[in-house]
């Protein structure tokens, strides 16, 4: 079996001991192969290459970002994704049971993992006369959270020294900053269902979170496919309460000026100005309309 692995040696946890081992591992299964991309569109490629080449396995070693660029190009192939946490928070590595270490993720890879098929967020981005598309894998949504992934990117120190608190208090930092005055300019339609928000987010994991223990739930009921949290207007007074239900795992569909879509499989959004968008953590830039489909079985990834 031909293993491609793709390793960000920047990346908070990552070692060249842990790299020979993961490699040493790796190599009693198949051949190994170690690429060292120097930029996010390089990791892509690398990814695409190795499908092309027929890899049954590119490995991600890294963190969640990592994760999101390899996964791309191994959307409806029949190569598995393999990830090696080596990142601040690793939250993909956490929903599939995978190990924290790396050296133990190369040996749960080798002996204990199967082979899963997952679904993913189809997200077809336009700005003017441009459209990309995107998969989100863990995560999505526009407005607050993006801005909290851009905002907590400019630190990359705190980032990669205090990981989960860093993107918690980056969290309420926006929250109270500047965001409670953003206007509902952002046009949300599901099915029969319409609202003008301030800011979106997408929940399609059960576990969806930044903040490692700390878990963000939007309903009682494991989304299927997906959960929106459309937030119509957020007021700083509102912010203790929310901060109380994050922490004690309470459903956010109480909160006023919060409303809760659960059962989502499509969804449409069309801003006015343009919004920030994030998928995985990573930053999609500025959107005025973006079209989300969920795609049941879209990776097929190793995981327990």
């Amino acid at each position: 079996m031909e293993i491609a692995v793709i390793a960000n040696p920047m990346a908070s946890q990552f070692t060249g001991g842990d790299h020979r081992a993961v490699m040493s591992a790796l190599s009693k299964v198949g051949d190994v192969e170690a690429i060292w991309p120097a930029s996010p569109e390089e990791t892509t490629e690398a990814a695409r290459s190795a499908v092309a080449d027929g890899a049954g396995i590119v490995v991600a070693m890294g963190g969640d970002g990592m994760v999101h660029h390899v996964a791309q190009p191994l959307i409806g192939s029949d190569t598995a994704l393999g990830i090696i946490p080596t990142g601040t928070t690793n939250v993909v590595a956490r929903l599939l049971g995978i190990p924290g270490r790396p050296v133990r993720a190369a040996r749960f890879i080798v002996g204990k993992s199967r082979v899963r098929s997952v679904g993913a967020l189809r997200m077809t981005l336009g700005r003017e006369t441009i459209e990309t598309t995107h998969h989100a894998i863990f995560s999505a949504g526009f407005g607050l959270d993006a801005v909290v992934v851009a905002k907590a990117d400019e630190d990359p120190f705190r980032k990669y020294r205090f990981g989960s608190l860093h993107y918690a208090t980056t969290a309420f930092s926006v929250a109270l900053g500047s965001f409670p005055g953003t206007a509902a300019h952002i046009e949300v339609t599901a099915g029969d269902r319409r609202a003008d928000a301030a800011a979106v987010l997408l929940q399609f994991r059960s576990i969806y979170t930044y903040f490692g223990a700390l878990r963000l739930r939007l309903s009682k009921a494991r989304p299927n496919p997906m959960t929106a949290l459309v937030v119509e207007k957020l007021r700083r007074s509102r912010i203790p309460q929310i901060a109380f239900d994050v922490f004690t795992r309470r459903e956010l569909s109480g909160v006023k000026g919060l409303q809760v879509w659960s059962d989502v499989s499509q969804i449409e959004v069309v801003a006015d100005p343009a919004v920030a968008a994030q998928a995985d953590g990573e930053g999609l830039g500025m959107t005025d309309r973006a079209s989300l489909r969920w795609e049941e079985d879209a990776l097929r990834v190793l995981g327990s």
